[in-house]
């Protein structure tokens, strides 16, 4: 008497080495789309004149809480550069009064004393006041060089805190919208962004083998 015939083992899809490079391959692709994408909205506004790209000195722009020591017959500067402020609350505000197109905007601002949070605030169009939701803190890049990526935005004002504690002597030279950058920086990856490239493909590998892995189940057989 012949027994019944085994059941035929069905072979997975794709084996979990092959789903795990499938989602850095994936991953990678996305990467490279986002970039490409970037370039071309960034050099459709740099055509139309649209995307600002100076180096705007301190008399062009507005302060608050925020003044030159030869503003005040009392304040004793750290040396005799005109270009020292003083923050004379916890919350001085620098404001850039435009619209435009803007990926990234420097600070240029030596401080005498620990600034606290450094930090930048954009408006968008339609709005008038400056929210918590709409905040960049600053990358320091150079000695007395504090970078902001806004990841490309159309805004209609800047507003920049050069520190969050107050009474802090600062050599402050103004700001720059735009500077110019090498084509590649766009493609390269900060700290934060390699680590989710790293960690999320390998999570989304293994969620997908875990969910190809119950569509694979033989049904019991009698």
């Amino acid at each position: 008497m012949m027994g019944k015939p085994l059941p035929e083992i069905k072979r997975p899809l794709f084996r979990p080495r092959q789903l795990l490079l499938l989602a850095y391959l994936l991953a990678l692709v996305l990467w490279l789309v986002q970039g490409l994408v970037g370039s071309a909205i960034m050099l459709n506004y740099k055509l139309k004149g649209e995307m600002p790209r100076q180096t705007v000195a301190p008399a062009d722009l507005v302060t608050e809480s925020f003044a030159p020591y030869s503003s005040n017959q009392w304040w004793t500067p750290p040396d005799d550069d005109p270009d020292w402020y003083l923050s004379t609350d916890s919350d001085p505000h620098i404001y850039w009064q435009g619209q435009g197109y803007i990926e990234t905007v420097r600070l240029y601002a030596g401080h005498r004393l620990p600034p606290g949070g450094v930090a930048l605030y954009y408006l968008l169009p339609g709005q008038t006041d400056y929210s918590e939701t709409q905040k960049v803190y600053a990358n320091v890049t150079d000695t007395g060089v504090y970078t902001f990526d806004l990841g490309g935005r159309w805004v209609t004002g800047l507003r920049i805190d050069p520190d969050s504690v107050g009474g802090v002597p600062t050599l402050f030279t103004g700001i720059e919208l735009n500077p110019a950058t090498p084509w590649y920086d766009r493609f390269l990856l900060s700290g934060g962004q390699w680590l989710v490239l790293l960690f999320v493909p390998a999570l989304a590998a293994a969620a997908a083998a875990l969910i190809l892995s119950f569509f694979d189940k033989e049904e019991p057989q009698d």
